[in-house]
């Protein structure tokens, strides 16, 4: 259950707009409510403010926006006594709803296409254990609808490097201009669009200022955070001009943004009522799972994994915004950390000295030698070894040294990107997968193209993003494209003795089959040469000879 905690301090402060837990009146939820909620903005937004392009939400508050700090607030929350029976927070959350008495018929459509796809929920209810009760919780500190917990279901599957070909990243598929503007740093070591923790309230407070410039009105504050208040605000110009009503249900909206509301209702719905529709979620305690710790400085994640007793691939899951081997040196300095090893990481990090948090290497720079020429000699990027070296230009003397931060676990002081393919070796393969290593010039793209599959699969597969930089020598799993179609079945069998001499495109050539075909029937995935004597599998039309 949800108990007395400290509240998370509100990401940003403002001097307009964004203001420390400012909220609207509770929403009353029934479908008339919402269509007089429309009918009262109708009346109210006769200003230029409606027909701006533009979105006059985001551009009211662009220079209000103050730098985040990394301190954890202390107010304490009081909670009903009558919600605090629930120790499953998929049976708590429906308590917290607002909006899930809407009825639509989209909503039942939607609703139908869940049930038939329970699989997906299950999938989704999984990746959301670790971070649910974090969100719920800033759900219920703002007093805002609970359905807005499930938003990132609809936004990214709960994948928190979930990355959209328009370039929106995080839970809750920030673009990059718009998580700028909410304070969401985005460099080379660092993605704030993907920490759980900061993106929670940058689209908490995204929501809010929706909300207050939509009078209250849930379903058309929804449709702006999907589509831009600015088109929102179009269609609502356009129906006014022909006299209709200015509801969500009655606007010309794009195809998604009419979707995307009956979808999160649809969700509220069915998890509302798990037991009516035999749905069955995987239990999430209703207790913190994740504290925000304070590093104060930076740190390596490998020793920080190993200061809270965890594995690399657990620190990197719960902080998929970190993109290299530790934090970024500017800050944010904060990592989320299982609740019951967060102690232990105080304890340990109180003991550290501070030369610790980061393995150096002393690069005694060489006549021809540039900024940048260095930086990709170590997979780093020149920015930050500037930072590093604290230096004010890119200028560098021959015979002076440069301090290079190096990862703990790296033995030949070239720098690793692997974000998170640690986890993906930890995994047992699954008889369709093998080992691909990076080589030079890959890309996911690339990779993907070789394999048959799409780059953000291979990504997903292996722990990362899309937008992920890769290393040499990286160690990528790769699913196989299926050994053996069904017309095989229709084949003869034969083993072919490799010859002094042969190729993959020899034989191919003398069996009339593709290199392809070849490859897949026996698992010559990353080889490319064969060896005399070695024996393949080849599957043959029945009769067929070798040319």
């Amino acid at each position: 259950m949800i108990k007395l905690k400290p509240c998370f301090l509100l990401l940003f402060i403002s001097q307009l707009t964004l203001t420390a837990c400012t909220t609207t009146d509770t929403f009353n939820t029934s479908q008339n409510k919402a269509n007089i909620l429309s009918s009262d903005y109708l009346k109210d937004t006769q200003s230029d403010n409606i027909n701006a392009d533009i979105d006059p939400v985001l551009d009211s508050t662009r220079q209000a926006i103050a730098a985040h700090s990394d301190n954890i607030g202390t107010t304490q929350y009081t909670q009903d006594p009558k919600v605090t029976e629930y120790k499953n927070l998929w049976l708590y959350l429906p308590e917290l709803f607002q909006l899930s008495e809407i009825n639509h018929p989209k909503i039942k459509k939607h609703k139908t296409w869940y049930l038939k796809h329970k699989s997906y929920l299950s999938k989704v209810s999984e990746r959301a254990e670790p971070y649910l009760y974090l969100i719920t919780e800033e759900v219920e500190k703002r007093k805002l609808p609970g359905e807005l917990a499930l938003l990132p279901v609809i936004e990214s599957g709960f994948k928190p490097h979930a990355r959209s070909s328009q370039k929106a990243a995080g839970l809750w598929q920030f673009m990059p201009a718009t998580g700028r503007h909410f304070g969401l740093k985005q460099n080379w070591w660092f993605d704030g669009r993907r920490d759980v923790y900061q993106s929670t309230n940058a689209a908490l407070s995204y929501l809010e200022q929706l909300n207050r410039y939509y009078k209250g009105d849930w379903l058309l504050t929804l449709a702006a955070y999907n589509a831009g208040a600015g088109t929102v605000n179009k269609a609502v110009r356009k129906n006014r001009k022909k006299g209709k009503p200015i509801d969500y249900w009655s606007l010309d909206l794009p195809r998604e943004t009419r979707n995307y509301i009956p979808k999160l209702l649809a969700i509220a719905k069915l998890i509302k009522h798990q037991e009516q529709y035999h749905l069955t979620l995987k239990p999430i305690a209703n207790e913190t799972h994740l504290t925000l710790v304070n590093t104060e400085a930076q740190i390596d994640l490998s020793i920080a994994a190993r200061m809270a007793g965890i594995s690399l691939a657990d620190i990197k899951k719960y902080n998929p915004a970190f993109k290299q081997w530790a934090t970024d040196p500017e800050g944010p300095h904060h990592l989320l950390l299982p609740a019951n090893k967060a102690e232990d990481f105080k304890i340990a990090l109180a003991r550290m000295d501070d030369k610790d948090r980061v393995q150096w290497y002393r690069h005694k720079i060489r006549s021809g030698e540039s900024l940048s020429v260095i930086a990709h000699k170590y997979k780093i990027s020149t920015r930050a070894l500037k930072t590093a070296n604290k230096l004010k230009s890119s200028r560098i003397r021959a015979g002076k040294y440069l301090m290079v931060p190096i990862a703990a676990n790296d033995k030949t002081h070239i720098i690793p990107d692997k974000a998170l393919a640690d986890k993906s070796r930890s995994k047992p393969l699954k008889s369709n997968q093998f080992y691909y290593r990076v080589k030079k010039g890959d890309s996911f793209w690339k990779i993907a193209r070789q394999f048959k599959t799409s780059h953000k699969k291979l990504a997903s597969l292996n722990g990362l993003s899309a937008g992920d930089t890769l290393s040499i020598g990286q160690k990528l799993i790769i699913d196989a494209p299926v050994q053996l179609s069904q017309s095989t079945s229709s084949k003869n069998s034969i083993s072919y003795r490799v010859q002094s001499g042969d190729s993959l495109y020899i034989i191919s050539r003398r069996f009339n089959v593709s290199i392809n075909e070849l490859k897949n029937w026996n698992g010559l995935y990353n080889k490319k040469y064969l060896q005399p004597g070695q024996k393949l599998k080849l599957y043959l039309p029945a009769g067929k000879q070798p040319i």
